[in-house]
């Protein structure tokens, strides 16, 4: 890597560094005790082995001026509960910033998500998506409880080891042993740090491939089985998981030579300490008790270097993981809150009208919407036809702010929607999408998702008036029944009227019908098609249709051609003119069966 990328790359992990100790502020108190029970914990271990070699150098009891064995006993004793106590009190500390780190990152990043959905998610790979909130967010948790504080130890007891030898032994010992530490701690590490950085980078990018392979090859097994796609997905697999290999090996031989560089540097010391200290006993400037003493101090010490090896790599895929969340997590969202919300005239019904507006979506070329004008009056049904891709999707996710219109105006209820809330505004547009999304939860979940406070008698009128109440009853255990992931329990026709009952229950003055009647029989689909009706009483409804046999009733019908109003009116005003609406009802009787 050039000097220009290798420096960009410093920067942007200071960056996210910065970021990440500002999101985690609560966890710093936490953090810092575990930092103090870590030293003490080191230094009474050190303390042991300090005091052993005392003891044994000293010769206990053998001399006048040796230790005494009751002494020896009784500082060891009580280094050993020390150890013990501080140790326990590391854990606990440390464990509190990690549970509390990872509820922090995943809840900073759902409140970061959210606002983006649906627009700003669109075109992401849900098996990558998933792996950031998980797996990435798991791995920068990793920085706070188990690489700052190692990091920040492995300054601070040597330093102090170092100040201790210099004091009691001698200045040059302290000197030969601070400078192995510096090599141990900073040159070593740094070896191969940028080649381990990128195979970082690659190990998670490989992971969210492969995390989202395995997620579409399940959600698909269907298709891959009718297909006979097994092995052609098992070879795509295969490759995916031999690149991951390739940079799971590469990390580790990166890693394992700077091991093997901090392990011979161990034997090195000792060495180097033994003859700078035979050198000063022999001149009398140490005892040859305190070259022992600092001998088995300075041998106990270097795990807490040679940990910052250890660190490196996990300090590594730490900020790769964390570039993968914040790249998510720090996306402007495509619609905001306005810094001076205005509120809709009282409680409705309102008219929604587009002056005007144009809109492109990113990486298109070609408008979804073409200064298209449009009316649709409060109180009345108003469907929206067209040929795939003509724009009336387009419509309904101007509405709800999905997005926001390049050119032109989206007004409800004669106020701009980008002056309301986006909670205001999208408590008062219901919408019944073609394919409802229901979770793997239990019925009732589900319904309260539109009304989280509805009681059941609200619950059981939602349900009758979609015609629900025979599937309620016949469920194992009713509304506490779960329905699996999708509501696989359930049949398509009854997701749908479970959405339509959600819009019961929201009680909004705007309704989108999504082709809301497209998964039904042709019995329920009347039953559901009179409760919609009632639903549109002293409503505004806005109904995307494709089939145009669900729209004769409308009192608008509006022709979408190419993200532009071509045609207005009723059916038989439509059907009498001979133009796209026409047209569109001709083939409609060519395909019909």
């Amino acid at each position: 890597m050039s000097a220009a990328p290798r420096l960009a790359d410093r920067a942007q992990r200071r960056a996210d560094a910065r970021q990440l100790l500002s999101l985690a502020r609560p966890t710093l108190p936490p953090l810092a005790a575990s930092f103090v029970f870590r030293v003490l914990t080191q230094l009474c271990g050190l303390g042991l082995l300090g005091v052993a070699a005392w003891g044994v150098a000293g010769g206990v009891g053998g001399s006048p001026d040796a230790p005494s064995t009751g002494r020896v006993v009784a500082l060891l004793v009580a280094l050993a509960v020390g150890k013990g106590v501080t140790r326990y009190l590391e854990q606990l500390t440390g464990h509190t910033v990690a549970f509390r780190a990872l509820a922090i990152l995943r809840v900073f990043f759902f409140e970061r998500l959210e606002p983006q959905a649906p627009a700003a998610i669109e075109g992401r790979r849900s098996g990558d998506l998933l792996a950031r909130v998980t797996r990435d967010v798991d791995r920068v948790e990793v920085f706070f409880a188990h690489t700052l504080v190692p990091a920040v130890t492995a300054v601070v007891t040597p330093l102090l080891v170092a100040v201790g030898i210099a004091l009691w032994a001698h200045p040059v010992l302290a000197l030969v042993a601070g400078a192995a530490w510096l090599v141990a701690g900073a040159v070593v590490p740094r070896w191969r740090a940028v080649r381990s950085a990128a195979l970082a980078r690659d190990l998670r990018a490989g992971r969210g491939d492969l995390a989202q392979h395995v997620s579409d090859t399940v959600q698909g097994a269907r298709e891959i089985l009718a297909f006979d796609a097994a092995a052609r997905r098992l070879r795509e697999l295969d490759a995916r998981g031999d690149a991951t290999g390739r940079a799971v090996r590469g990390a580790a031989a990166a890693g394992g030579a700077r091991s093997a560089a901090s392990s011979v540097l161990v034997p090195v010391t000792l060495l180097a300490l033994t003859w700078a200290g035979a050198g000063l006993v022999a001149d009398g400037a140490t005892s040859w008790t305190a070259l022992v003493v600092t001998l088995a101090v300075v041998l106990g010490a270097f795990p807490a270097v040679l940990a910052v090896e250890g660190l490196s790599s996990d300090l590594d895929q730490a900020f790769a993981s964390a570039r993968r969340v914040l790249e998510v997590a720090d996306a402007a969202p495509a619609t905001a809150d306005p810094p001076a919300p205005r509120s809709l005239p009282g409680e409705g019904p309102f008219g929604v009208t587009f002056e005007g507006v144009t809109f492109t979506y990113p990486g298109s070329a070609t408008p979804a919407l073409a200064d298209a004008d449009l009316t649709i009056p409060a109180e009345a049904t108003t469907a929206l036809v067209g040929a795939s891709g003509a724009g009336k999707s387009t419509v309904t996710s101007l509405l709800l702010r999905a997005w926001d219109p390049g050119a032109g105006t989206v007004r409800l209820g004669g106020v701009d929607v980008r002056d309301l809330t986006l909670a205001e505004l999208r408590r008062s547009v219901a919408v019944v999408p073609q394919r409802p999304y229901l979770f793997n939860d239990t019925l009732e979940a589900n319904l309260r998702l539109a009304r989280p406070d509805a009681t059941r008698a609200e619950l059981d009128a939602a349900c009758a008036r979609a015609h629900l109440t025979d599937v309620v009853a016949g469920l194992p255990d009713g509304y506490a029944t779960r329905i699996g992931e999708q509501g696989a329990r359930l049949s398509g026709g009854q997701r749908q009227r479970v959405a339509i009952a959600r819009a019961f229950l929201q009680d909004a003055p705007v309704i989108v019908l999504d082709e809301a009647t497209s998964q039904l029989d042709a019995t329920t689909q009347g039953l559901v098609q009179a409760a919609v009706t009632e639903l549109a009483r002293g409503r505004t409804v806005i109904q995307v249709a494709h089939r145009l046999e669900t729209v004769r009733d409308a009192e608008q019908i509006v022709v979408l051609d190419q993200g532009r109003v071509v045609e207005r009116g009723t059916h038989a005003e439509l059907a009498a003119a001979g133009g796209a609406y026409a047209r569109l009802l001709d083939r409609e009787r060519d395909v019909a069966p």
